[in-house]
């Protein structure tokens, strides 16, 4: 930083601006340009992916700076947002053309990821949350949207999982709660934390997370923001399903193991026709219900639109011309909006209000209605078709929307022919036929005369204003008084026309309540009406669910690999009952995961109130939904593939309860056979004697099918079927009764492309092992298997010595494996592979 008396005056206001804003980049308006300067500069360049240069390289001043022009500053903003930065905008406050010296600029507006520059950028079928919490609460609150509500929480581990659920953009926390956070903080949250203290006269009625959210909110933004938030909300999440954030993940309810959002089951059943209504469909997978009553409310009105599908089809026409409503609602109260956003305002209200025909529920005469009815006339009436960019300068008014305003526009209109009159008169006196009355925004109107009929210019009259080299520049008395006329009433009609806007702003914001009720009455139309499609469209069947019954599901399928694989996909008929637990066996890539998955997702989907992927479907109320689908190392953090899969096991056994549907998939298999196998047999048993929750068991251990015969009333041996034909096997993906024959471990990793020789030799291996199987031994049973294949390996080496493989065991053998990147070892691998080929 240059020393203050070296300073231009421009970078002395810049530093007044930015010693107060030191943690946030400052975008500083410079004419037609948003400029960045210093460190600022240099952390927002390669963000943005624009140049960064210097300024006045000239003189010598190499103040890193770099810009972008104020015309399309909303999308680079959030740019910034998305990386985490805040930034505080400082524009100009005063007219460059009146200004003397110096154009005022102040900050005008502050900005963080929770707090949004234009919500149109944003991905629209998210929301935007900012969250705070305290001793007991949680709240969170979309300045996008205008949504607000808060719950209470137990402890920690409660409010992270509702973090990673709702995956707010940004935290705010008091310096007390660093600490806490980091206890709290989900392993797969990626928003920002900010720190923030001072609150607002506490509300009474509100929590304090709540009152720092508003707060933050103000002091962002100022008081303006308050008029497009809605009242908290308190939400009772123990009237909703449990269902975490990890089982959202394996059962991939909004993206895939790949982070894919286009594959997953909200992508696969959104058939919404507005934002408001696809986050709408988001919210309830996230909290599906467990009141039988409103679950009903819900498949009522889907069913009632399968039964109207010519009145749906012509709904979902109008519903895709609402647009983003609660979007465009919160735009409004914001310090830049612009006449623009009250037209796409217009246009979502007369979509929305056109709904009213086909929709019983919403009200239709009562006064709120008719109040936004009249607000929407008036704002379909107050702009011109295509309003100007720059609407600062008037303009974007229609003429017949107010009086005053169309006679300032008649005077501007008026001056033209003036004008015109003015010139041919000046000619007819002068007998000057090239005289010319011009006008520019340097020296207003004048008159022009070529210098070859200089000498005929009345001087007495005429008044030089500027010399050219071919022409002369004169005024007059009469050219003067117009001029102030034309432009006294262009400024008359450029502030009025900015009165009127405010005007505009403040009918708007005094019909919020029934604009935000309006929203929401059509996101949630816009659910009913999408489901219902989604079901005729995909021939899903309206769901039967019990307090506590049996699990009964004809023709299940999964509705997202149904859509890949189109009509090939084998539905299965899928049937338990209270207190039983469904043992399920057979090789990989058999369809075990597939259909345990479809179970919970079609369980799930019943109690968000759709339809499902099936010909018929009796379910009971799940009050909870837990997976232990594969695994994944947490390296990073110390924890093993098999710690990670005990974990999840353990909160299982822990909070599972007779109502809850738990699907278990290879549990034991990341430790030693014989340690995996009896920790899956004793969690087996637990779920049935204890437990008795809904339970999907898979697994490779066959030697648990003969639990069968200890619980033959709970206990349900199930396989997925399998055709073999001289070696040879496919896949039948059919669910049938009686546990698998046999593993197919091997064929399968034939399919896989094993080299032939180690297909073979394990094939010989397994049938050595199952000639021993019933062989006692003593010592450790476990070591006496590896003992055995070390055994049977030299004597197969033995017996069929074999130079080549002989050269390529003893390669491995003496591979030094510490030494080697993972890339080498993947090289060797390929190399060893094509040998064997």
């Amino acid at each position: 930083m240059a020393k203050a008396k070296e300073m231009t005056p421009l970078m002395k206001q810049y530093w007044s601006v930015k010693s107060i804003h030191p943690d946030k980049i400052v975008l500083f308006r410079m004419g037609d340009f948003f400029e960045m300067f210093h460190e600022d500069a240099q952390i927002a360049a390669p963000l943005l992916g624009i140049a960064l240069t210097a300024r006045n390289k000239k003189s010598g001043d190499q103040t890193p700076m770099c810009g972008v022009p104020h015309h399309s500053i909303a999308g680079q903003i959030n740019k910034l947002l998305e990386a985490g930065k805040k930034v505080a905008i400082c524009d100009q406050v005063e007219d460059p053309k009146t200004a003397k010296g110096l154009v005022k600029r102040e900050i005008t507006r502050i900005l963080s990821p929770g707090m949004v520059y234009d919500p149109e950028t944003l991905e629209s079928t998210s929301p935007n949350y900012l969250c705070s919490l305290d001793e007991n609460t949680l709240s969170f609150m979309d300045s996008t949207t205008g949504e607000c509500f808060y719950f209470l929480v137990k402890d920690s581990t409660e409010i992270s999982q509702f973090v990673d659920t709702l995956n707010p953009v940004e935290i705010i926390l008091s310096e007390k709660q660093e600490k806490l956070f980091h206890i709290i903080k989900p392993e797969h949250w990626k928003g920002v934390v900010s720190f923030y203290e001072d609150l607002l006269d506490q509300e009474k009625d509100l929590p304090r997370s709540a009152n720092r959210l508003l707060s933050y909110a103000v002091s962002m933004q100022g008081e303006s923001v308050l008029s497009s938030l809605h009242p908290f909300e308190k939400r009772n999440s123990r009237m909703r399903m449990q269902v975490s954030s990890q089982v959202f993940r394996h059962l991939e309810i909004f993206k895939t193991y790949k982070g894919e959002k286009d594959s997953s089951l909200f992508a696969a059943i959104n058939r919404t026709r507005t934002a408001g209504g696809a986050r709408k469909l988001k919210n309830w997978l996230q909290f599906p219900l467990i009141d039988p009553s409103e679950i009903v409310q819900r498949q009522d009105q889907v069913e009632k639109w399968v039964g109207q599908y010519d009145d749906l089809k012509s709904l979902r026409k109008t519903l895709f011309q609402v647009g983003d409503l609660e979007r465009r609602i919160g735009k409004i109260s914001q310090p830049q909006c612009h006449p623009r956003d009250f037209k796409s305002l217009c246009d979502s209200m007369g979509a929305a209000l056109e709904l009213l025909k086909f929709y019983e529920e919403l009200p239709k005469n009562n006064e709120a209605v008719e109040k936004l009815k009249k607000l929407r006339l008036e704002l379909e009436s107050a702009f011109v078709d295509e309003v100007p960019a720059n609407f600062r300068d008037g303009g974007f008014i229609a003429t017949g929307f107010n009086t005053k305003l169309d006679e300032l526009i008649h005077i501007a209109k008026d001056s033209q022919s003036e004008v015109r009159k003015l010139e041919s008169e000046e000619k007819e006196k002068t007998a000057i036929p090239s005289l010319k009355v011009r006008y520019n925004n340097v020296f207003g109107f004048y008159i022009e005369v070529r210098n070859t009929h200089k000498d005929k210019v009345p001087k007495e009259r005429y008044q030089r204003k500027q010399t050219l080299t071919n022409a002369e520049r004169y005024v007059t008395d009469e050219l003067n008084e117009l001029e102030k006329r034309v432009i006294t009433a262009k400024s008359k009609r450029a502030e009025l026309e900015l009165e009127i806007l405010e005007q505009l702003k403040k009918n708007v914001i005094s019909s919020m309540r029934a604009l935000v009720q309006l929203a929401q009455e059509c996101n949630q139309l816009d659910v009913f009406t999408a489901l219902a499609y989604l079901a005729v469209e995909n021939d899903y069947s309206r769901p039967t669910l019990k307090e506590k019954g049996k699990i009964s599901i004809e023709g299940s399928r999964h509705p997202v690999i149904e859509q890949v694989l189109s009509n090939q996909f084998v539905a299965n008929d899928i049937r338990m009952d209270s207190n039983q637990c469904l043992l399920l066996t057979g090789p990989n890539m058999a369809g075990k995961s597939t259909l345990m998955r479809q179970v919970a997702i079609t369980s799930l989907m019943a109690q968000i109130g759709s339809f499902v992927p099936a010909r018929k479907a009796e379910l009971p109320l799940v009050d909870k939904i837990f997976t232990r689908i594969g695994a994944s190392d947490f390296l990073t953090e110390g924890l093993s593939t098999f710690m990670v899969e005990m974990t999840e096991t353990a909160e299982m056994l822990n909070k599972a309860t007779e109502n809850s549907l738990v699907i278990l998939d290879e549990v034991g298999r990341g430790t030693s056979t014989y340690d995996g196998m009896s920790l899956a047999q004793s969690i087996l048993e637990y779920f049935i004697n204890t437990l008795k929750s809904y339970t999907l068991f898979a697994t490779h251990y066959h030697e648990l099918t003969d639990l069968e015969d200890k619980y033959p009333e709970q206990l349900l041996n199930r396989h997925m079927a399998i055709s073999e034909d001289s070696g040879e096997i496919r896949f039948r993906y059919q669910l049938k009764e009686g546990a698998a024959g046999k593993s197919y471990g091997i064929q399968v990793a034939k399919l896989a492309g094993l080299p032939g020789p180690v297909v073979k030799y394990a094939g010989k291996l397994l049938k050595e092992y199952e000639a021993h199987h019933h062989r006692e031994v003593g010592g450790s049973a476990q070591l006496d298997l590896w003992q055995r294949m070390a055994e049977e390996q030299t004597e197969v080496q033995e017996s069929q010595p074999n130079p080549e493989l002989e050269k390529w065991l003893e390669n491995i053998r003496g591979l030094e494996i510490q030494k080697l990147t993972p890339l080498d070892a993947l090289n060797r691998l390929a190399q060893w592979q094509q040998e064997l080929s």
